[in-house]
């Protein structure tokens, strides 16, 4: 069977990351205009437009427009996975277990390996400020959120930043929906706190086993918050 030929945004796509590939093109530099690429790669202006809207999208690109417009390619990258999680969620493609699980693996295994060199001080002042008394529910999910993307960027895999960022984030959304619903705050705020400090402990203590032991079980517990939501209307 013969292989669909390639459409041309994608043909774009692919010459620019065989660019990039060479160093003729890095981050922070513009991308020559739409007419020129067009020119370049045999294809309508239309088509050059549909390919820098999926980079835009893929958060490869910055695309300004007015005065000083034109489409650079990023020096930070943005998270086009937050996006493709959470459809892939609401399409029941994944399951909520599933971001559990997946959390699980990659946070259990930070804490391992954050253990092994004594690590922790990073979690440190999140969690002191965590535990300010006056702190709304709403900044405490915010700094609770940044504790376990801080966590697996200790481990210095920066694909797993992004990864970890997006299913954090729609686990978290995933829960507040139902957090007034079925809730006693008073009573789940103490505890998140004694758990996040226990593994804190854990990874200073360089207890490795005990560290990922004690963040699978944090993250369970979360997790199955947000899978006994309620169907969506």
């Amino acid at each position: 069977m013969q292989t669909a030929a390639p459409r041309a945004f994608e043909q774009i796509l692919g010459e620019l990351e065989a660019s990039i590939s060479a160093g003729a093109l890095g981050a922070g530099d513009r991308l020559p205009p739409e007419r020129e690429l067009a020119a370049r790669f045999g294809v309508s202006r239309t088509s050059v437009r549909e390919a820098i809207r999926v980079l835009e999208v893929m958060g490869i690109v910055s695309v300004r427009r007015g005065a000083e417009h034109g489409v650079t390619l990023r020096r930070q990258p943005g998270n086009a996975f937050s996006t493709i999680v959470g459809l892939l969620v609401v399409l029941d493609h994944v399951s909520v277990h599933d971001i559990v699980e997946f959390r699980v693996i990659v946070e259990s295994g930070a804490a391992r390996a954050l253990a092994a060199h004594g690590g922790g001080d990073p979690l440190d002042p999140l969690l002191a400020r965590m535990e300010d008394p006056t702190l709304p529910q709403a900044e405490f999910h915010v700094l609770d959120a940044a504790f376990h993307v801080a966590l697996v960027r200790a481990a210095g895999n920066a694909l797993l930043n992004l990864v970890e960022d997006a299913v954090d984030g729609l686990l978290r959304k995933l829960v507040l929906d139902v957090a007034t619903l079925d809730w006693d705050w008073a009573d789940v705020r103490p505890r998140l706190e004694r758990e996040h400090r226990a593994i804190q402990a854990a990874i200073a203590a360089r207890d490795e086993d005990r560290a990922a032991s004690l963040v699978s079980e944090h993250i369970r517990f979360w997790g199955s918050r947000a899978a006994a939501r309620p169907p969506s209307s």
